[in-house]
């Protein structure tokens, strides 16, 4: 009898502890960054210089929960915690950015990977990616 009802104690905690986990947010569908997943964080203009001496300029989103990518990159070196977003010629995405630096933003990260040459600014780059809207949250 009182092997039952320590195994009931056991069960109900581990039950707690479980729904613990997933009120904060830890479900096993946040462990990981896959394509088409929201990237968050504050969001900073870096401005440096790649070793030939070119002007880098970059928009970088930091992030404060950071997540292993889903599919392994052989160049992360860590969990990546500041993410290139590439803008190359987009003047409206850049436009759109510029005026929210600081402040905490919202993309959909279609394709990354983890920085692999001086011209990716941040643990990873975003090459591919969209605002969220903000009723999509």
């Amino acid at each position: 009898m009182l092997k039952a009802h320590r195994s009931r104690l056991i069960y109900a905690a581990l039950l707690a502890g479980f729904a613990l986990l997933m009120a904060m947010g830890l479900s096993p569908a946040q462990e990981t960054l896959k394509p088409g997943d929201v990237i968050s964080g504050r969001l900073r203009y870096v401005q440096t210089q790649h070793p030939n001496g070119t002007p880098i300029n970059a928009f970088q989103i930091v992030i404060g929960s950071p997540r292993d990518f889903a599919v392994k990159d052989e160049f992360c070196n860590g969990t990546p915690k500041t993410f290139h977003l590439v803008v190359m010629e987009d003047k409206e995405k850049a436009a759109r950015l510029a005026r929210q630096i600081g402040k905490k933003i919202f993309v959909i990260g279609e394709e990354f990977f983890c920085s692999q040459t001086a011209w990716h600014i941040g643990d990873a780059v975003v090459t591919k990616w969209r605002f969220e809207e903000p009723f999509a949250r």
